[in-house]
């Protein structure tokens, strides 16, 4: 979620001449927070910040987290306001405290923030009502304060206790090593081990509301809400006699901050905020009318970069006390949109949409008045360009091109508008070329004074910018559509030369080309990239080396050049300044401006006023000198949520550990991670985050101010997540790593290769089985029926006695045929899986041992046709022909008991391939038995072997 999309931001219009610290003006952005943003309650009550910076809120809802892009709320489970927070740093714990409970929260090993009450400790303590209105740390003591009671809790011992302060005691403040309070019927008291010791009994201290105290050079400031500030000295307690009193002990102050040695925050219940110096001088007040949400200040803190929150009855606001851009914003008085800003001879000029304005200025442009501006007579409508050339100013509008000195304008020319204008040498003199809407006109420098010559013949319309390279040619980009490259001729009076350049040419549009000198070349910007001319093939190419520096700045729209190797880029809504040199590229600052506080639409510009910058902006400026050298300090950069696969950082139930001793190992089939990053920035200006994935990537990508991280479909392998930070001053973070692995599908391990040949060779040996059982089960129901019907016929044969032998007979015959079908289908079958485990042998290469492989052909070749299987088809067929081998042996006694089963398969009506497959022999072998067979019996060629043996 970006920041700048939801934010109500407020930047302040008047600035006073204090100084914060020694030499800080003070001049706050303020940005307001409300409901609508935070989702949920208006209420806020304290504000307390962790190790890497995330802010916390004590809302009427909960605790509210804020870490610069994303807000979300952590609920109690009595759902009650938090009132007080405090994080400890030694042990990364955020303590609350709330209606009859207090605890801390802490984060789990996923990183989510769970809550574990201290209050259930205390059995015996009866809660009425109380609520915990602030917390602190002594030693190692946490101690939580309701009205009536003290509560601590010993981080060592881990004992929670209560402590009785024999009084109605108010708000402890954590000073000076010491922990002070207020307890009615004994004043301002310390507190230590379980004692209350009284320093000052006063009857005004034990009737007193005080709120806080605040170390100071003075002594100890006390904060009280019907009298304002007092100061507490060796037990004595007066009233400060300061400036900021006089206005503070009618507000009913309420909280305060240490901003830093010698500068205070002071929140009101009535007066908004204030802020003082250690004289008690008031630096700034800060109320409703000036910007703040509202004027009742709850809570404060000041965060780890010096800037200050405050937690607000409806809402809550950030102070920006640190940045070096100074806003000047006037939604009354400042022209609504700006388009340029310029200092000469003791007058500030502004260009706009409606004329130039200008007022006496000899201050800095950050304390600009806008309510003195005044219209600069004659010269009105849009300006496109106002700008100092060689000292002088001038303008280009509507109407043509001004000289403005001294608070009035001359025109130099009235035709056609003036959209830009720059000077040049010809021949030994000054030129002056103009852009109009319709053609480009010239006027040369005479007697010191700028005098019209011609409009030069050739080229008709109009142009946004224009730019003159080293060899003289005129760049010149329209303000919708075409670059174009200029030669004139001698006398300067004609074009020719045109080249126009778009898409043909290398660009990647034809649309919004805008042209540009950086360092002497020319250079232009798309919306995509940033090109520049290639000379020697008069092409554009990408600016390769300055496009990868600039990062996601490549979109700029409009390059402004700073001076001594410093150069803004512009894009729709943010700023960097670059410094820029043949050898290094370097981004000093970014700018993030957004509605209402935004660049002018499609007219950004920055104006440069000596080593000033000046953003010229919608109802105001910003001022930021170039060479600031900016002292924020940045927050560590860490990965705040790791997530597998594409559910997204809302599914809680696919979040990973933060962090691992090992590489956290992800499923093939769930090959994508989610990462959450977090380097908290507070304030308008974006933090850029850039990640690389060793053994993925070879580059860092852009993944601009997103601060989730998607990689899906990663392949198998080891990696590590790489990620780090780019801050608004250029500087990077620390680089966050992440390890992680993406296994192989199962069936590519060794342990999934074994696990495949099992299943095969457990496939083969049941196939095996299951055939071989398939055919014993037939043949011994072919006998169990044979017997059967045997013992049937037996009882009847005295009277059915041939006819029946014969039906049985060629039932035998039939089953019989049946069975030795069966078992040549069984022999095919095993050929058929020995040939496949054959084909997966040779398809593994290898990887299917020789040994393993040898053994399952055995076991295969074991189950082909057996002798016992044999044996029992002999037998049958003998039962089902009687007499059959008798009459064979007794016609042919030579035959042998080879050919006597040759017989019997003939005899079966088998042809040469069933008989080979059942005898496990090669055809070619049973036609060779054959032959024999036929010889043994002296069989004439015409005579058929099969009908003969049929005859017996």
């Amino acid at each position: 979620m970006k920041i700048t999309h939801f934010i109500s931001a407020f930047v302040l219009m008047f600035f006073c001449g204090g100084i914060l610290g020694h030499s800080r003006s003070l001049r706050p952005f303020v940005i307001n927070y409300n409901r609508s943003v935070y989702k949920a309650m208006s209420q806020n009550w304290a504000v307390a910040f962790d190790d890497i910076g995330r802010a916390y809120f004590g809302n009427s809802g909960g605790v509210l987290e804020f870490d610069g892009n994303n807000w979300q709320l952590h609920q109690h489970k009595s759902k009650s306001a938090m009132r007080s927070l405090f994080f400890d740093s030694k042990s990364k714990r955020l303590y609350s405290g709330c209606y009859e409970d207090f605890g801390y929260w802490e984060r789990d090993s996923l990183g989510i923030l769970a809550y574990t009450s201290l209050a259930d400790k205390l059995h015996s303590y009866p809660f009425s009502g109380e609520r915990i209105w602030s917390i602190v740390k002594h030693e190692n003591e946490i101690i939580f304060q309701s009205f009536p009671a003290v509560f601590t809790y010993h981080t060592i011992t881990n004992e929670v206790k209560h402590v009785d302060p024999k009084g109605e005691i108010l708000f402890l403040n954590h000073v000076n090593n010491k922990v002070y309070a207020r307890v009615s019927g004994k004043g301002i008291v310390t507190y230590a081990n379980g004692t209350f010791k009284t320093i000052n009994n006063t009857d005004f201290a034990q009737r007193s509301t005080i709120r806080f105290f605040l170390p100071s050079k003075r002594g100890i400031i006390v904060g009280e809400g019907k009298t304002g500030l007092h100061l507490l000295n060796n037990g004595s307690l007066k009233p400060w006699d300061c400036q900021a009193n006089k206005s503070l002990k009618t507000l009913d102050v309420n909280s305060a901050a240490v901003i830093d040695s010698t500068t205070y925050a002071i929140g009101t219940l009535k007066g908004g905020l204030y802020i003082i110096d250690d004289n008690g001088n008031i630096l700034k007040h800060l109320d409703r009318q000036s910007k703040l949400e509202n004027n009742t200040v709850l809570g404060m803190n000041i965060d780890q970069s010096g800037d200050l929150w405050l937690a607000m009855d409806n809402g809550i606001s950030y102070i920006d006390l640190n940045s070096p851009v100074e806003y000047n914003i006037d939604l009354d008085y400042a022209p609504s949109a700006i388009y340029s800003v310029v200092e000469h001879q003791g007058y500030v000029y502004i260009g706009t949409n409606n004329g130039v304005f200008h007022t006496r200025f000899n201050q800095n442009l950050a304390n600009l008045n806008f309510k003195e501006l005044k219209p600069l007579a004659g010269v009105y409508g849009h300006i496109w360009k106002l700008d100092l050339l060689n000292g002088e100013l001038l303008c280009g509008n509507n109407d043509g091109i001004y000289k403005i000195d001294n608070g009035k304008a001359t025109a130099l020319s009235l035709t056609s508008g003036g959209t830009d204008f720059m000077t040049f040498q010809h021949q030994g003199e000054e030129w002056l070329i103009e852009s109009t809407y319709y053609k480009i006109r010239l006027q040369k420098r005479i007697n010191n004074q700028w005098v019209f010559s011609h409009f030069v013949q050739g080229f008709q319309g109009s142009c946004r910018f224009i730019e003159m390279d080293h060899s003289g040619y005129i760049w010149m980009s329209h303000e919708i559509k075409g670059l174009n490259r200029l030669r004139l001729s001698g006398d300067l009076k004609t074009i020719v030369s045109n080249h126009s350049f778009g898409v043909k040419n290398g660009l990647p549009t034809d649309y919004g080309l805008n042209v540009f000198k950086l360092n002497n070349r020319v250079v232009v910007t798309t919306g995509e990239e940033i090109y520049t001319y290639d000379d020697l093939n008069d092409k554009m190419l990408p600016y390769k080396k300055l496009n990868e520096a600039l990062g996601r700045f490549k979109e700029a729209v409009r390059i402004v050049n700073a001076g001594k190797n410093y150069f803004w880029v512009i894009t729709d809504n943010e700023a960097a300044l670059i410094q820029h040199n043949s050898d290094t590229t370097i981004i000093k600052h970014t700018l993030t401006l957004d509605s209402p506080y935004s660049f002018p639409d499609k007219y950004q510009n920055i104006s440069i006023i000596g080593e000033t910058s000046v953003l010229c902006l919608e109802n105001g400026i910003a001022v930021l000198p170039i060479y600031n050298k900016d002292s924020t300090m940045h927050l560590p950069l860490v990965i705040s949520g790791v997530y597998n696969g594409r559910s997204g950082l809302k599914n809680k139930e696919a979040q990973l550990p933060l962090h691992n001793e090992i590489p956290i190992q992800l499923k093939n089939k769930n090959n994508s991670i989610e990462f959450g990053l977090t380097a908290v920035n507070f304030g308008p200006n974006k933090v850029n985050y850039r990640y690389t994935i060793t053994n993925l990537m070879d580059d860092w990508v852009d993944n601009r101010s997103e601060n989730s991280v998607v990689i899906n479909d990663i392949p198998a392998g080891k990696y590590i997540f790489r990620a780090k930070a780019v801050y608004s001053d250029g500087k990077s973070s620390n680089i966050v790593e992440y390890p992680f692995e993406v296994l192989y599908p199962w069936y590519t391990s060794k342990a999934g290769i074994f696990t495949i040949i099992v299943i095969i060779i457990g496939s083969i040996v049941f196939m095996v089985i299951f055939n071989h059982r398939i055919i014993k089960k037939r043949t011994s129901e072919i006998e169990q029926k044979h017997e059967n019907q045997h013992k049937q016929n037996k009882s009847t044969i005295a009277q059915l006695r041939e006819d029946v032998l014969r039906k049985e007979l060629e039932n035998l015959q039939s089953k019989l045929t049946v069975s030795a079908n069966a078992l040549v289908e069984k022999d095919k079958s095993i050929n058929t899986i020995k040939d496949e485990l054959h084909h997966i042998y040779k398809r593994l290469e290898g990887r299917f041992p020789q040994r393993d492989y040898s053994k399952i052909v055995n076991v295969i070749d074991n189950q082909m046709t057996q002798k016992r299987d044999m044996l029992n088809f002999e037998q049958h067929f003998a039962a089902s022909q009687s007499g059959f081998y008798d009459k064979l042996k007794h016609e042919y006694p030579e035959l042998s008991p080879g050919d006597l089963r040759l017989c019997s398969l003939l005899k079966m009506n088998m042809n040469s391939k069933e008989i080979s497959i059942l005898l496990g022999i090669t055809v070619r072998s049973v036609e060779v038995s054959r032959y024999r067979l036929r010889k043994k019996m002296g069989l004439k060629p015409e005579e058929n072997l099969t009908s003969k043996i049929m005859e017996f």
